[in-house]
C-alpha cells in the first residue's frame, strides 16, 4: 500500500490543513469547520454575550426580558465581515445546550430551559411573513434541533404515563441508547408496549396536556400532524414541507403560534428566541407595501393578537440591523407600529441592543490562534502564533482594517504562500509584510454590492406599485 503523500502544511507546520478559510462566509450547511460555527473564540465577544443574557435572557434588575431587540454593529467596526452571524449562532448554541458558562445564572435553573433558533434569509425568498414561519420550521429542521425537542416532548409525556419503578428502570438506560429509542417510531413503539402504554395512550395525554395549556386556541390540526407523523418534529417537517404555499399562507403561522409553540411548553421549553440574521436580506427585496404588511405581521402575530404564544409572552425576536439599514427601517417600522415596542430612534434603540464593538489586534490574534489550534497535529505550540513569528501577522491585520473576515482570508492566503513556497517557520513578519505590499485584497462579495446600490436601485423608498 503506496505510503500517504504527506501536505506542506503537515511537514512544515504540523497542522492537518489551512487552518483558515479562504472566504469567511458563515455557511452552516457546509462541513467545514473553519466556516459553520464551529470553530468560536469565545474570548471574543464576551461583553458582548453578556449585554445579550442581561436583555434578552435573564435581566439583573429582575425586569422581563425584552421581547424585540436588535443586534448592531459599532460604526467604528464597519458593516460586514465582524461576526455578526457567528455571534448569533454562538449564542444560540449557548441557548440551546444550557452552556451558560460565565453568565450569573444557577446550573440547571428551569426558568432559562429556552430554545433559540439562529434565522438566515435567503434574498427575495422571505417577502411575506408566512415564509419567514417555513423559515423556522426549516431552520429547526436543518439543525436537527428538533430531534432534542421531540426527545424532550416524549420524555414529559413518559413521566405523566409511567409509575416511578419504570421510569427508574428507563433512567438507567444509556442516554444514547433512550434516544433513540424515542427518535425511531418503531423502537418508541416497543419501549411504549414493554411498558403496557399503547400509541393511543401516547396521543390521548399528549393531547390532554397540550388542551390543557389553552383550551380555546391550541392548533388541533397540528397536533394531530404532529401524532400522525409518530410523534416525531423532524418527519412531521418532511410531510408538511411540501405543502402548497396556499395552505401555508392559512395554516402555517397558526402551526408555530397555537402548534408548535404549546409543545415546546409540555416539552419544558419556557421561551422561544428567534435570531433573525442579516434582515436586510429580507427588507431591502421588499416594496413598501411588502415591508409594512411584513412589519405589521411581526408586530401583531408575536406580539399582540391571542395566541398561546403571545398569551404567554413566549417569542423573543432578536433582529441583526445593518447600520446602512437603520434610515430606511425607521419609516416603514414607525408606521406599522413597531417603535412603540422597539424604538429605532437614537439614543433609545441602544437600550435594546447588543452592539458588536471593533475588533482589536488582540482579539484577532486570538481568533487566529483558535483557528490554528483546532487543526494543529501536535498539542506543543498551542496557545500561540506558530508557525508565524508573534507579531507577524499584525501588517496583515491592519491591512484587513481589523475586520475579522480580511483577517481570516489574509491569513489563508499568507499561510498558503509560506507553504507553497517552502518557508519553514517561523514565517517573518518580512514574509507578511511583503506580501501585504502587493496590494491583494480580500474579494468583495456579490452581497455587499447589492446591498450598497443606490436607494432607487434597491426599492429602499420606493412607493408601492
Amino acid at each position: 500500500m503506496p505510503e500517504e503523500r504527506m501536505t506542506p502544511y503537515q511537514q512544515l507546520y504540523s497542522l492537518r490543513e489551512n487552518p483558515f478559510p479562504s472566504l469567511a462566509l458563515f455557511t452552516l450547511s457546509v462541513d467545514d469547520p473553519r466556516r459553520n460555527g464551529t470553530i468560536y473564540d469565545t474570548s471574543f465577544r464576551q461583553s458582548e454575550e453578556r449585554r445579550f443574557f442581561d436583555l434578552f435572557v435573564q435581566p439583573p434588575t429582575g425586569d422581563k426580558r425584552l421581547e424585540l431587540g436588535f443586534i448592531r454593529v459599532d460604526p467604528q467596526a464597519g458593516g460586514r465581515g465582524n461576526g455578526k452571524s457567528a455571534f448569533l449562532h454562538h449564542v444560540m448554541r449557548r441557548i440551546n445546550s444550557q452552556e451558560w458558562g460565565d453568565w450569573p445564572s444557577p446550573a440547571g435553573d428551569p426558568d432559562l430551559v429556552s430554545l433559540a433558533v439562529h434565522i438566515l434569509p435567503e434574498p427575495r425568498r422571505q417577502k411575506k411573513f408566512w415564509q419567514f414561519i417555513c423559515l423556522i420550521f426549516e431552520t429547526l429542521a436543518n439543525k436537527q434541533v428538533c430531534q432534542d425537542i421531540t426527545v424532550q416532548i416524549k420524555s414529559a409525556i413518559l413521566l405523566s404515563l409511567l409509575t416511578e419503578d419504570q421510569i427508574s428502570a428507563l433512567v438507567k438506560l444509556p442516554a444514547d441508547e433512550f434516544r433513540e429509542s424515542l427518535l425511531s417510531f418503531e423502537k418508541f413503539l416497543q419501549l411504549l408496549k414493554d411498558q403496557g402504554v399503547t400509541y393511543e395512550a401516547f396521543k390521548e395525554e399528549l393531547g390532554r396536556q397540550i388542551r390543557s395549556i389553552s383550551p380555546a386556541r391550541v392548533d388541533g390540526d397540528f397536533l394531530e400532524l404532529f401524532t400522525t407523523a409518530g410523534g416525531d418534529l423532524e418527519s412531521l417537517w418532511m410531510e408538511i414541507k411540501d405543502y402548497s404555499d396556499y395552505r401555508w399562507r392559512n395554516d402555517g403561522i397558526g402551526w408555530f403560534l397555537n402548534g408548535l409553540i404549546p409543545m415546546l411548553i409540555v416539552a419544558g421549553y419556557k421561551h422561544i428566541f428567534v435570531l433573525l440574521d442579516e434582515f436586510e436580506k429580507i427588507y431591502i427585496y421588499q416594496n413598501n407595501r411588502e415591508r409594512d404588511e411584513f412589519l405589521d405581521a411581526l408586530r401583531q402575530y408575536f406580539y399582540e393578537r391571542p395566541s398561546v404564544a403571545v398569551d404567554r409572552q413566549y417569542i423573543s425576536t432578536v433582529l441583526t440591523v445593518h447600520p446602512s439599514i437603520d434610515r430606511f427601517l425607521a419609516i416603514n417600522w414607525q408606521r406599522v407600529g413597531l417603535d412603540y415596542l422597539a424604538p429605532l430612534k437614537p439614543g433609545q434603540i441602544e437600550l435594546r441592543s447588543v452592539t458588536l464593538g471593533a475588533s482589536t489586534l488582540d482579539h484577532l490574534t486570538r481568533l487566529l490562534v483558535t483557528y490554528l489550534d483546532y487543526f494543529r497535529i501536535k498539542d506543543e505550540h498551542k496557545g500561540t502564533t506558530y508557525p508565524f513569528e508573534p507579531d507577524a501577522l499584525e501588517p496583515a491585520l491592519n491591512a484587513a482594517r481589523l475586520y475579522p473576515r480580511g483577517a481570516l482570508w489574509y491569513a489563508h492566503v499568507i499561510i498558503q504562500k509560506a507553504a507553497g513556497e517552502n518557508i519553514n517557520p517561523l514565517i517573518s513578519r518580512k514574509f507578511v509584510e511583503d506580501f501585504v505590499k502587493t496590494g491583494q485584497k480580500p474579494p468583495v462579495e456579490e452581497e455587499d454590492a447589492v446591498f450598497e446600490l443606490p436607494s432607487s436601485a434597491t426599492d429602499l423608498q420606493a412607493s408601492s406599485t
